[in-house]
């Protein structure tokens, strides 16, 4: 009798497991707290952590170094990027700031850097302005052939002038206003380097038409008509056209010399057309 009740009292094996899983389950939640209790000490040190540096003087903005500038001056770079003095470093945009001064119409591209204790450091490249557009308004146009500026009174103006373009235009054609810039720009370039007749001191202004192209106008009111392309060219057209009319007397009666052909040039004078 005694030996039955004392095998019904001994557990099985099935109970005994039971009892491992479950100490196992709370040994593996007990851990899973404290790595929680952990991770949330850990986030709390570094937000009291980075409060504290929040109000250390040591990442104040106190001074803004400015380079690069040729025009602008350290107070306009400073009021572009919109940097509020004594300001933390470490709250700082700096994609924002940059984004900031790169809309800034003579800024071409800019970048920002922190140097601790206490200075942001920005580094902008200016646009050049190559020339000038007429069109309604005067604009400032850069090496890349953009119009990126309006001339304000006293802004220098001795940069080659291109007209023939209406405010229109620059709204509705935008894209061939800036090609036909471009080629102007590279037209400038070779008329320095390769005709002594041409040079841009006896540029008047270079007419643009969406249609014809470029156009010289001279200081002697005389006109050169180039189109589009093929520039050195026709540069070498005029050339020997110049040699050859000057020969027979007659440049000075050439008032429009268009050489936007392949092979030939038309010219117009007070007397008669004549071409060669």
């Amino acid at each position: 009798m005694f030996s039955k009740r004392f095998a019904r009292n001994i557990p099985g094996p099935r109970k005994s497991r039971s009892r491992v899983e479950s100490r196992k389950r709370n040994r593996v939640m007990l851990r899973s707290m404290l790595i929680g209790v952990a991770a949330i000490d850990a986030v709390l040190g570094l937000l009291l952590l980075y409060i504290v540096f929040l109000h250390l003087p040591y990442f104040n903005l106190g001074h803004v170094e400015v380079t690069g500038t040729r025009r602008l001056s350290r107070e306009e770079v400073i009021e572009a990027s919109e940097l509020e003095s004594g300001i933390n470093l470490l709250t700082i945009n700096l994609s924002g700031i940059t984004d900031k001064l790169r809309r800034h119409p003579w800024i071409r591209s800019a970048s920002v850097y922190r140097q601790f204790p206490g200075r942001m450091i920005i580094e902008v490249e200016e646009r050049t302005p190559r020339a000038i557009l007429a069109a309604g308004k005067l604009y400032y146009v850069d090496e890349h052939a953009e119009y990126f500026t309006r001339l304000l009174p006293g802004d220098p103006v001795n940069h080659p002038l291109f007209t023939g373009i209406g405010a229109e235009d620059l709204q509705t054609s935008g894209t061939e206003v800036r090609e036909l810039l471009r080629l102007g720009l590279s037209l400038l370039d070779l008329l320095e380097h390769k005709s002594e007749s041409l040079g841009q001191h006896s540029v008047a202004e270079i007419r643009m038409s969406l249609d014809e192209g470029l156009t010289l106008v001279m200081m002697s009111n005389q006109e050169v008509v180039l189109g589009k392309g093929s520039f050195d060219l026709k540069i070498d057209r005029y050339e020997r056209l110049k040699r050859f009319l000057t020969r027979q007397g007659e440049w000075n009666n050439a008032r429009i010399i268009d050489l936007d052909f392949d092979d030939r040039a038309l010219v117009r004078s007070g007397k008669s057309r004549i071409q060669g």
